[in-house]
């Protein structure tokens, strides 16, 4: 009897002690709570769906989970990071355009034509973290999407200067950050509006024109209300993954380095995601009609500096940075890196 109630009493001791590492084990998983600044059918929200958040929940079950709470719907884009620095949610996916003001430092992204593996190397990413952290009380954790370049995009045909370069006097513009320097250089008027309001912006009237990422017109409808696409594509996106600085400090190490894994590899399968929808899309485009203004020769090459030089200026006048962070993500030579954007993603895959 003794010698059973010694056995009984080790399995339970067993049993307890399982069950308490089974408990000490959930109590150790962490959950994010996350937003999209642009909306879940935009494509680069899609792929932070796909190729961010659904690789970590896979790899970090019982360490740690991101719980998607949604995009535009939740909180106004231009209210998300002053959202996350409160600590209304813990993880934002935004083009910093969408907050400019607070982070100018993001032009800088924007202009660059280096991407995350060289800025990460040559110490542009250590001076970004601090930037972000100083002035929008945020951990920058990853930089997907770069490669996703922008257009102009018309509902009418522009008028072409003596240089060539399309003459935008008169026409009103949907534009956020990324794009007003561009588009006043030009001549325009810019109006900021949402992006899931551009639609009904240009059906009355309110706007002739706006700037857009290379992808999403057809995921969204735009396409349905533009009749002409300026070309070369210019810039990147400043699309970047935030962390609240509380969220990030509460993190124990292991939970810290796979969100750090994650977010490097999400810099290189983001970019081979949003090509492949890209490259989608851009049949639909041509299905629909619309029509391509090729600007060739010194005409492109000035278009292309006004855009990216208009950047860097703007930048200049409101930061404090921008002498040490366009050595790091500006290299002389091609403007943008999208002119070698095949060779980079031979080089990614």
């Amino acid at each position: 009897m003794t010698n059973l109630k010694i056995v009984v009493g080790a399995i339970s001791v067993a049993a307890i002690a399982t069950i308490a590492a089974s408990t000490a084990a959930v109590a150790a998983e962490k959950t994010l709570t996350a937003v999209t600044g642009l909306q879940q059918t935009n494509i680069l929200a899609k792929a932070y769906l796909e190729k961010f958040v659904k690789p970590l929940n896979a790899a970090g079950k019982g360490l740690l989970q991101i719980k998607y709470m949604g995009g535009q719907e939740i909180v106004p884009p231009t209210k998300a990071a002053a959202a996350l620095k409160r600590g209304q949610f813990d993880m934002l996916s935004s083009p910093t355009a969408y907050y400019i003001g607070t982070v100018p430092e993001g032009y800088a992204l924007t202009a660059s034509n280096q991407g995350p593996r060289e800025i990460r190397a040559n110490g542009g990413w250590e001076l970004l973290q601090k930037v972000y952290a100083e002035k929008a009380g945020a951990h920058l954790l990853s930089w997907g999407a770069s490669m996703t370049s922008y257009h102009t995009y018309l509902w009418k045909e522009p008028k072409l200067g003596p240089d060539g370069v399309p003459d935008l006097t008169g026409y009103k513009m949907r534009a956020t950050g990324t794009y007003r320097p561009l588009f006043r250089a030009l001549g325009a008027t810019t109006i900021n509006i949402k992006s899931s309001e551009v639609i009904t912006a240009v059906q009355r009237g309110t706007v002739d024109g706006y700037g857009f990422t290379d992808v999403s017109l057809p995921a969204i409808g735009l396409h349905t209300v533009t009749k002409y696409r300026i070309q070369p594509n210019y810039y990147q996106s400043n699309t970047v993954e935030t962390m609240n600085l509380a969220s990030w400090a509460g993190l124990n190490k292991a939970q810290k380095d796979l969100l750090n894994r994650i977010g490097v590899e999400f810099e290189t399968s983001s970019v081979l995601f949003i090509e492949a929808e890209r490259l989608r899309e851009e049949k639909i485009i041509k299905q629909v009609g619309i029509k391509d203004i090729n600007l060739k020769g010194a005409a492109a090459a000035k278009y292309l500096e006004i855009a990216h030089g208009e950047i860097w200026k703007e930048l200049k006048t409101r930061s404090k940075y921008h002498d040490q962070l366009k050595p790091l993500l500006y290299k002389p030579g091609n403007p943008s890196r999208q002119v070698d954007i095949n060779r980079q993603l031979d080089e990614k895959r």
